[in-house]
């Protein structure tokens, strides 16, 4: 599947899908992770993402394709939420964004999630310095199994009666797992490629992502390592997270950047 789109864009934003859930976590404070930003599109209303420069964000293919999985969202009905810590309540931080470009791996496939990125480019850059926005350092050196990453999320999480949320950012540990355990049989399979990083739980964990946060940019030693693919079953057992490992995509991201005119 070869698609790459390039449109200029006034702002629509239509919100029909789920909201995230991280099962567990700990509360993040202000600051921590101030790449870390979401995305909402007609399809869903939230998938993950990581400021990687003023103007542009990266996130899944995945996340800018409609519910059938067979073309790109509309660039007009993409918004980009970066600075807050908060998905119900808007801060004085929040810095939101519309979407001028949106560019998709070239080799993305559905099926087994190949080559699972996008670039989105906005449309007026980011307000930076900012205390609670900041340009994620791209991780370039290989993660050690064994090692405990940081993975940000949100959780929408409503009362029984539906009049208060808790949507505060949480972040959970990943434990860095070697890729031929994540790909037994009873597990992904064959799967897991050396482009892909895996993590997380192998037995049933109360601490886990769910399918609302695919996109969630993982962290190794605070540099942006991982973007949340596949694995994410609320914690259920031998369905540990799997994410694009970014250190592989760092030229293709740089030549994106170059063919936009941007400078890193």
């Amino acid at each position: 599947m070869i698609i790459r789109l390039v449109v200029l864009i006034s702002s629509v934003l239509i919100v029909n899908a789920a909201d995230p859930e991280l099962k567990g976590g700990i509360e993040s404070s202000w600051g921590t992770f101030a790449s870390a930003c979401f995305i909402r599109t007609p399809d869903r209303s939230f998938c993950g993402a990581a400021v990687i420069h003023p103007e542009v964000v990266l996130t899944l293919a995945q996340c800018v394709f409609d519910e059938q999985n067979s073309s790109v969202v509309d660039p007009r009905q993409v918004e980009i939420i970066a600075g807050d810590m908060n998905i119900a309540e808007k801060s004085l931080e929040r810095q939101q964004r519309d979407v001028l470009q949106v560019i998709v791996h070239e080799n993305y496939t559905v099926h087994n999630h190949r080559n699972d990125l996008a670039l989105l480019r906005v449309e007026q850059a980011f307000q930076l310095p900012s205390n609670t926005l900041q340009i994620a350092e791209r991780r370039r050196r290989i993660v050690p199994i064994g090692a405990v990453c940081l993975l940000p999320g949100w959780s929408m999480e409503r009362s029984a009666t539906a009049t208060s949320t808790e949507s505060n950012q949480k972040y959970l540990e990943v434990e860095i797992l070697d890729r031929d355990t994540c790909n037994q049989p009873n597990m992904h399979v064959g799967l897991i490629r050396e482009d892909m990083i895996c993590g997380g739980n192998l037995l049933r964990s109360m601490n886990a992502p769910c399918s609302g946060n695919l996109g969630s940019p993982l962290f190794c030693d605070s540099e942006l390592t991982g973007m949340l693919s596949f694995g994410v079953n609320c914690g259920a057992a031998n369905d540990p997270p799997v994410f694009m490992q970014v250190r592989f995509f760092n030229r293709w991201i740089e030549e994106q950047l170059r063919g936009m005119g941007l400078s890193e």
